[in-house]
């Protein structure tokens, strides 16, 4: 299908139902952006037609709060932003926390050093804040790379030690959005300047962390990884020193064996239950992600029970609520809402939980399922 393809207020995902959609909370990496991780033209036309005609409209999404900056600048008009997975929502125009809930500081740090003992790159997510780690060069075996570069299938590879071309602004100063900068999150991101020409940017990296860099951030999401985290020599000394856990931890393992060790030790299955089989609590699950990564959670903080509580306050049933998603932490808003649409991009276990399908984030996807709510609520209006 061509991306030129013109939309238009149609019911493309055959909406149905006697009630109107008045929220809509849409997924950002491979739901919003597309691959290139760029929001398209359509889908910023789509959510001003939404809000336009009174749909409310949020964003729901594994990123920190420091990440949306992108989505700030093409999308000024949003306002909530639930983050790290709905623990963390903000109001944008008041510049405040809605809702925060954390990890127990002495089971983050517990699972923290479990993490450590694999050689991966780990994180963690604090407020509005990503603190992250690299493991020693020696965890980066010759056997891992060749593992990894088994699974790589792009056609146009680059060296070890070039970096992609950044498909994000090459500046996001906040006087350039439009939007008062006390309503933004994070630092100015001046590390965006990551193209391979840039040998001032490539400077303030060693090249150990290149490789690093190289070996366990994918080339699509690599310059946006470089530019909103924090990275410390030691991260559980610094998550130590912090008075709070975090909302979140984060790795990136790099290559498909790794992953599947990780998994079979610390992934469980009573994924979503406070308790496991022999009565023990439970403090974490682990979400699979498309991105190299895997996310360590907390098991009642989720995407779905954030959308709940923002529907709950604004007075609309689950039937009003349309929900927009790709990946497993996307599952409990999927399953929350009355219309629940996954991305064509998703998994299948992602479309069966879902009670819709629109295209993929590369094919209108979003753009196509709001234009359907919109369709949807003109057609109830007429038979009013």
């Amino acid at each position: 299908m061509s991306l030129t393809e013109k939309l238009e207020i149609k019911n493309y995902i055959g909406l149905t139902g006697d009630k109107p959609i008045k929220f809509i909370a849409s997924d950002v990496d491979g739901t919003l952006v597309n691959d290139a991780k760029a929001i398209p033209e359509d889908a910023i036309e789509a959510i001003r037609a939404a809000r336009e005609s009174g749909i409310r409209v949020a964003i729901a999404s594994g990123r920190a709060w420091n990440e949306m900056n992108d989505v700030i600048e093409k999308l000024p008009c949003l306002r909530y932003f639930m983050c790290t997975n709905g623990a963390y929502v903000m109001d944008k125009d008041e510049n405040r926390s809605l809702f925060h809930v954390n990890f127990d500081k002495e089971q983050a740090l517990y699972l923290l050093r479990k993490l450590l003992t694999y050689g991966v790159y780990v994180e963690a997510y604090v407020k509005d804040q990503i603190f992250g780690m690299y493991p020693p060069s020696r965890c980066i075996t010759p056997e891992r790379l060749s593992a990894c570069a088994s699974e790589c299938k792009a056609p146009n590879k680059k060296g070890s030690n070039s970096l992609m071309d950044n498909h994000l602004p090459s500046s996001m100063n906040h006087p350039q959005l439009g939007v008062p900068d006390e309503h933004l999150p994070g630092e100015t991101h001046d590390r965006y300047a990551l193209a391979e020409s840039d040998e001032a940017a490539k400077a303030t990296m060693s090249e150990c962390e290149v490789e690093q860099s190289n070996f366990f951030f994918r080339p699509n999401i690599r310059p946006f990884i470089l530019a909103t985290r924090t990275m410390v020599c030691d991260l559980l000394a610094h998550m130590e020193s912090l008075d709070e856990g975090p909302e979140k931890i984060q790795i990136f393992y790099g290559d498909e064996p790794m992953r599947q060790r990780i998994l079979q030790d610390l992934r469980d299955e009573y994924q979503g239950l406070s308790h496991d089989g022999t009565g023990r609590e439970r403090f974490y699950d682990v979400l699979l992600s498309s991105e190299g990564n895997l996310e360590f959670v907390l098991p009642h903080t989720t995407k779905g029970t954030a959308v709940e509580a923002l529907a709950k306050h604004w007075g609309f049933s689950t039937d009003e609520v349309m929900t927009l998603g790709d990946s497993e932490n996307d599952l409990s808003m999927l399953r929350f809402a009355g219309a629940g649409v996954a991305m064509g991009n998703a998994k299948p276990n992602i479309k069966e939980a879902a009670r819709y399908e629109t295209t993929d984030n590369n094919h209108h996807g979003v753009a196509k399922a709001i234009y359907s709510a919109i369709a949807h609520n003109d057609e109830l209006n007429k038979t009013k």
